[in-house]
Parts: C-alpha cells; sequence; structure tokens
C-alpha cells in the first residue's frame, strides 16, 4: 500500500495554528511567526493518538513508590512541610545534594529552578545584552533557541548528519565575533542524541577559554547515555566558565516535580540568574524539593531503571529498522531516552509522522519540529521516544503499519 499523502493532511488535526500545513513549502510551515512548533504540534495531535512515541522523558513512577525511597530525614520533611513561600534559591539541603554531583562545587554554587527550561532562559538573559552576540550549536530545543535570538545578535552551528552528528569545532570558530559572549550547547543532544568525547570537549573548552566565552550546556540528557562510562564530565567540573544546567525532567523521570537547576562557580553570575529568576518565580513549591531531595539521593535507582527501559526498547527498534530496510537506514543508539533515524520513505518523514497518527492514532515526531532560524537541519528524520513502557505495544503498531505500506 502506498502512504495517502492527500489523507495524512487530513487527519483529526488539520493544519497547524495559522492556517498552514506543517510540510507548507512556502516558509518554516511550522506554526505562526513566535510560536513553538514542537508544542504546537503535540497539541494539535495528542488528542486523536492513543499510542505515543513522541516521549523524550523516562517512565515515571508514582508518588507512594518515590515516597518509598526516603530516607527518615527526608519522610520527616514531607510530614512536617509547610506550604509557604521557600528559599528563593531553594533549600540549602537541597541544593548541597545537587552540588555533590559535580567536582568540587559546594551548595552555594547551585540555583534551584522551576524546570530545566526556565534556567535556560535565566542564563541567558543574565549572561546577555542586546549588544551582545552568541552562538548556539542546532539542533537544539527550539525555546532555548529563541531564548537567544529574542536576546541579541546569534549564529547557527549545525551539527553534522554526514559525520555521526558531530560538531565542527572549526565551524564553530569560524562564528565567533568580537562581540560574542557565549556558546549554548545540548550534549547530550536532542533529537540527535549526540555527545562529546573527552577530547571534542576539551577543544571546545580552550577555544571558549581562548576567546573568554561563557560555555552553556543543557546536560538534561546526561543520566540516560548509552555508556555512563564514556560519558564526558559536566562543564562546570572542567571550565571557570562552565554552566551546567540538569534537572529531574528526563533521566530521573519526574518532569512533574518541575525541578531543574543551574551549576556555576560564578555566584556572583549566579546572583544575576537569580535576579532574573525572580521576575519568573519566586520559589519552587516546599514538597517538589523534599521529592526532588529523595530523587537525588536515590538517582542509581532511577535512573538505572530508566536505562533498563531505554535499552529493552532500543533493542525492539532494531530489530523493527532491520526488518524495514528500505525505509529506514541503520540507526545506532545515542541516547537511551529516544532515537532518531533517517526515513527513506517517498513521502518524506513529514508526511509519514502525519499519516501515522492520523491512520492508526500513533504519535511520531518529524524532524521538521527541530527547523532552527539560525542555520539548515535535516528534515527527513523521525524522532521516537524509547523511555517508556508503552513503547514495546506502539512499536509493534509501527511495524504492522510499515508492512501495509508495501514492499520493502
Amino acid at each position: 500500500m502506498a502512504l495517502d499523502t492527500d489523507a495524512a493532511m487530513t487527519g483529526c488535526a488539520g493544519d497547524l495554528p495559522g492556517g498552514r500545513a506543517v510540510d507548507d513549502p512556502r516558509g518554516p510551515g511550522l506554526a505562526p511567526s513566535g510560536s513553538f512548533p514542537l508544542a504546537a504540534y503535540l497539541t494539535r495531535w495528542a488528542a486523536c493518538t492513543h499510542h505515543d512515541l513522541a516521549a523524550s522523558d523516562a517512565q515515571t513512577l508514582p508518588l507512594a513508590a518515590l515516597l518509598r525511597l526516603a530516607s527518615p530525614e527526608d519522610l520527616q520533611r514531607w510530614r512536617t512541610v509547610k506550604l509557604g513561600y521557600a528559599d528563593p534559591r531553594g533549600a540549602s539541603w537541597m541544593r548541597a545534594a545537587v552540588a555533590a554531583r559535580y567536582a568540587g562545587l559546594a551548595q552555594d554554587d547551585v540555583l534551584l529552578s522551576a524546570g530545566v527550561q526556565e534556567a535556560v532562559a535565566c542564563v541567558l538573559r543574565a549572561l546577555l545584552a542586546p549588544d551582545d552576540h552568541a552562538v548556539a550549536v542546532v539542533p537544539i530545543y527550539q525555546p532555548s533557541e529563541m531564548a537567544v535570538t529574542g536576546l541579541c545578535a546569534a549564529s547557527g552551528v549545525p551539527l553534522d548528519p554526514d559525520r555521526g552528528w558531530s560538531l565542527d569545532l572549526d565551524r564553530l570558530a569560524a562564528a565567533i565575533r568580537p562581540k560574542t559572549r557565549l556558546v549554548l550547547v545540548n550534549f547530550p543532544n536532542s533529537p540527535t542524541g549526540a555527545t562529546l568525547d573527552r577530547a571534542s570537549l576539551a577543544d571546545l573548552i580552550a577555544l571558549c577559554r581562548r576567546h573568554g566565552l561563557w560555555l552553556v550546556n543543557d546536560e538534561v540528557y546526561r543520566q540516560t547515555d548509552v555508556d555512563p562510562e564514556r560519558a564526558v564530565p559536566p562543564v562546570v567540573d572542567l571550565y571557570e566558565r562552565g554552566i551546567s544546567i540538569n534537572g529531574l525532567s528526563k533521566g530521573f523521570g519526574l518532569p512533574g516535580l518541575r525541578v531543574g537547576w543551574v551549576a556555576c562557580r560564578d555566584r556572583g553570575v549566579l546572583d544575576r540568574i537569580l535576579d532574573v529568576k525572580s521576575l519568573l518565580s519566586s520559589c519552587l513549591a516546599g514538597p517538589s524539593e523534599i521529592l526532588a531531595h529523595i530523587a537525588v539521593r536515590a538517582e542509581a535507582r532511577l535512573t538505572g531503571r530508566a536505562r533498563a527501559i531505554g535499552r529493552r526498547n532500543h533493542g525492539r527498534l532494531r530489530s523493527l529498522l532491520d526488518r524495514h530496510p528500505a525505509l529506514f537506514e541503520p540507526d545506532e543508539p545515542r541516547n537511551l531516552a529516544f532515537a532518531f533515524p533517517r526515513f527513506r520513505g517517498p513521502a518524506g518523514a513529514t508526511a509519514f509522522a502525519r499519516a501515522v497518527a492520523s491512520d492508526v492514532g500513533l504519535l511520531v515526531l518529524p524532524s521538521v519540529l527541530w527547523r532552527s532560524s539560525l542555520a539548515p537541519l535535516p528534515e527527513d528524520h523521525l524522532r521516537l521516544g524509547m523511555g517508556r513502557h508503552g513503547c514495546g505495544p506502539a512499536l509493534a503498531i509501527l511495524d504492522e503499519y510499515l508492512h501495509r505500506l508495501g514492499p520493502r
């Protein structure tokens, strides 16, 4: 059976806000200017899909299960928590627990935030002025890119899909200008899964140090790196102007807590970040801080569980890709939270994603949703979530659908 692209364009979601289809050739075609295409896509399709291969967070767990991991001290905090305003920086014991994850940091080198994206936005607003310039390595979570471009001039350096999504440091060096203030990266990268080896990270830090640049890394997928033994250290561990951002939403599987953090050795910069954050959220919720503290102390158990689920689902995906070589290129796992295979079907990845959502209620994400205003990126990939128990049945539905497309 051939892919019915007309049907794919007339499913329950229709066009995205603004009356423009996802693959509209007239322009970005994702959503109106200034909006967030990935969120718009999920909003339009989530209500009519029943099988999820779009999520990038790990399998979550009930509140009762998390509380069973609590120490007596945390259980006492939980029983006596007051629902007033908390410390704007975050509770000292929670910041100390986060600081212990890094080399030589103390609690005052950490600032808690309402999720990772608030942390990214506050760091950028604290460091960038209208006359500055920034470099962003793309693809990257689009709100992060929009936060940069909304503050100052920016250049994009794309990862190279023909070289395993590697970073071309010569190209990054060429993008640096006299007014460049920082480099924004996301390693391990979403949606590609790319990471840096130790030599490449050392070279990137040397480049930033030579130009006096801040290196800001969104490290939220660090807990789901394929090989924890090869994982490079956080940038804050290696560079005096390195800022590491992380949180509990992905590898910990706890996005409902809305807890992220910034780790930075310059406490004056952390004060400026706090000033910005105070305009957005005065503090975290006290119950979330306690639950977050339980999670950080139980990190090995939570992330080990997430990694086991991811490995199992990647094995299922590899078997699926092997059965459909005409439709997908071989794809080696790069991050256990998701996969990013190249789709070879004649209709293209975007039309396929809409068709599979419309026809069988299966949600996958086309790479066009990571389109950047700073640099061209491939639009022939699918981002598939691998972190949840439901991925097995969803992959079976995808497999059956691919068989129906005809000869492979």
